[in-house]
């Protein structure tokens, strides 16, 4: 063999495709066979590169990738950020004064810092089916509406079909929830579960082809895309002193609840139950096998290792969350039921920063 180019393309492939995410960029600039092999169709590392982000001002942000522990500053198309369903989206917004409809207000853009890709969404000005959602609040004094949670339906690129839901408020009153698809230049109100009030969201998520949600009274939802309704599938059993999140893991739902102490507001614990919506019942995990689990603020991510981590030492059967009290990053063992620092995380990074895991 002459030279490391001349390697076969089924072997460049194989290789390509099992790298760190870092590792698939830099391999793709060394040459031109070698580029031809890192394509996004041949990327199926077995392990996925876990970033902390952290908006950093001026529409930048920083990811520190655990894999490497290196640091990679990226433009963002706004100067507010937060993570989605699914986890290699963020959503960026400014403030500005829109053109389109003649008025000031939130501009909104679904993006992907790894392959650069946006998705422009239209303004909360442009409706339909306004009756849906509560007019008085949408006309009345205050601050601008906004999107309060937001979820992406799965596989979506920046020519293909894709549906995204939100919940609209405006200074943290919910106003109502809203979808728009590709090809559309508005949003489409929903009407809240048949006989249940509206209720504000804590979690929404894309799984399984549809829109899940949990509301405030412990609900869990599903959106019927044909006739813009919610549909109650179970009410959870638990109501601890937390948090839940939800989030798929290994092809399951489960819903985590980040237990808080009584004394001083600490995570004490993580309880992980397992929901089925067809069946609408729910079974406590007392294990994640291969996987772990990371919380954000408002949403959550799954990993499942099928080898070693070389996550800096990221673990499977864990839960990785921040604490606010203390600025550290800490995980809950499910195996012993305790709550350790992670303390592999950068302290600079922890307050405000938010797992996301990159992809194309």
């Amino acid at each position: 063999m002459a030279s490391w180019e001349d390697l076969p393309q089924e072997i460049l492939e194989l290789i390509a495709g099992r790298l760190a995410i870092e590792d698939f960029l830099a391999f793709g600039a060394v040459c031109t066979s070698w580029r031809s092999a890192a394509i996004k169709e041949t990327y199926n590392a077995k392990s996925k590169a876990l970033w902390l982000m952290i908006p950093v001002g001026n529409g930048t942000a920083e990811f520190f990738s655990t894999s490497r522990g290196r640091i990679h500053p990226v433009k963002l198309p706004g100067c507010r950020v937060q993570p989605l369903s699914p986890p290699r989206w963020i959503l960026a917004s400014r403030w500005g004064y829109n053109h389109r409809v003649s008025r000031w207000g939130h501009e909104y853009r679904i993006f992907n810092p790894l392959s650069q890709v946006g998705i422009e969404l239209p303004s909360l000005a442009k409706l339909r089916h306004k009756s849906r959602l509560s007019l008085l609040k949408m006309r009345g004094q205050g601050g601008a509406p906004r999107i309060h949670r937001i979820a992406l339906s799965s596989g979506t690129s920046s020519s293909g079909d894709y549906t995204v839901m939100v919940t609209i408020c405006r200074d943290l009153r919910l106003l109502g929830y809203a979808i728009h698809r590709s090809g559309e230049d508005a949003w489409t109100g929903v009407s809240p579960a048949t006989n249940l009030p509206r209720s504000n969201f804590l979690q929404l998520i894309h799984y399984n082809g549809r829109f899940v949600a949990l509301d405030t009274h412990n609900r869990v939802m599903t959106l019927d895309e044909r006739e813009c309704r919610m549909q109650l599938r179970l009410v959870l059993g638990q109501a601890f002193t937390g948090y839940p999140y939800l989030v798929e893991c290994s092809g399951a739902l489960l819903v985590a609840w980040k237990i808080w102490s009584q004394e001083d507001g600490t995570v004490e614990q993580v309880r992980v139950f397992e929901v089925d919506l067809e069946k609408g019942t729910q079974e406590e995990v007392e294990s994640l096998g291969n996987a772990a689990l990371f919380l954000n603020g408002n949403s959550a991510i799954s990993v499942e290792f099928h080898v070693e981590s070389c996550l800096l030492g990221i673990k499977p059967n864990r839960i990785y969350f921040s604490e606010k009290k203390d600025e550290k990053m800490h995980y809950y063992s499910m195996e012993d039921g305790e709550v350790e620092t992670y303390s592999d995380a950068p302290s600079v990074y922890v307050h405000g920063a938010t797992w996301i895991q990159p992809d194309f």
